[in-house]
């Protein structure tokens, strides 16, 4: 099943030793592995066995039971119908950057039809197609965070829909034809007859942050299922801000990453090997 995952086992070992600053030779030495069999189960070239798992998990400061789960192709989310609640909708959009999937997301009031785009997926014709086909009146640009697979043509949806676009004020600024509006944790955003809360989600960049409304959450490149986003900025940041922040909601509430499939608190709370105390 891990195939249905952004991350697999190599991505994430890759991104807790990096995040932890510690080299493959650092780890080979706290676990008895080789160099070289670290880099290739990095690299998906060597899979590991349930031991050898365990002995890198407590290495690496992971949940040991939930990172075997995915190494084993054990486990992967239980698929999240996008219907689920009679004031909401959410459409996926998804496209490629440099052959790789990306999600943006529609987020509809159902009293309304006024909808949110969160994110741009780089491509900007592919929202604007899928807002006319689904017939809805966008009012909003909201983006979790600037990198160019989420950011990239955000100047011809606003031309498109006039409609004003709203960034955490500690991310960087992408390009834009207006000035943006600039949000920080628990401001609110309101769509239609939803109110669409701010939660800080930094670590992957300065200003990352994740769109929360009733039991949905956009959560950008924050968390995904069964990993997180590449700690760019700061390790800490990440993992404490999305458990503070996000998998402190919930348990039913619906996470929509950046990439791969949506899943739960629950779920995440469960099987993320990140999070060891849940």
């Amino acid at each position: 099943m891990a195939y249905a995952l952004e991350d697999e086992f190599g991505d994430i070992i890759g991104k807790a030793r990096r995040g932890l600053g510690l080299s493959t030779a650092q780890i080979a030495d706290a676990t008895g592995l080789t160099e070289a069999q670290l880099s290739q189960m990095e690299d998906y070239t060597l899979k590991p066995t349930e031991n050898k798992t365990h002995i890198i998990a407590r290495a690496l400061n992971l949940d040991g039971a939930k990172l075997v789960d995915i190494a084993m192709e054990r486990w992967a989310p239980e698929p999240v119908q996008p219907g689920y609640d009679d004031a909401l909708e959410v459409v996926t959009v998804s496209a490629n950057v440099g052959g790789y999937p990306v999600n943006a997301y529609i987020l509809v009031c159902n009293d309304t039809n006024n909808a949110a785009i969160i994110d741009t997926a780089a491509h900007p014709d592919v929202i604007l197609q899928k807002i006319q086909d689904i017939g809805v009146t966008p009012t909003v640009i909201l983006l979790t965070h600037a990198h160019s697979d989420h950011a990239d043509g955000l100047p011809s949806i606003e031309n498109a829909t006039g409609c004003p676009t709203y960034i955490h004020a500690d991310e960087p600024k992408p390009q834009s034809s207006q000035q943006l509006r600039l949000l920080k944790h628990g401001d609110v955003v309101s769509v239609g007859n939803l109110t669409v809360e701010t939660l800080d989600t930094p670590g992957h960049t300065p200003g990352g942050c994740s769109f929360y409304t009733r039991t949905t959450a956009i959560v950008g490149d924050a968390i995904f299922a069964g990993s997180v986003g590449g700690p760019n900025i700061s390790y800490r940041q990440e993992i404490s801000s999305v458990q503070n922040h996000l998998l402190s909601l919930p348990d039913d509430v619906k996470l929509f990453p950046g990439h791969g499939p949506p899943t739960t608190v629950g779920e995440e709370k469960k099987h993320n090997p990140f999070f060891v105390s849940l």
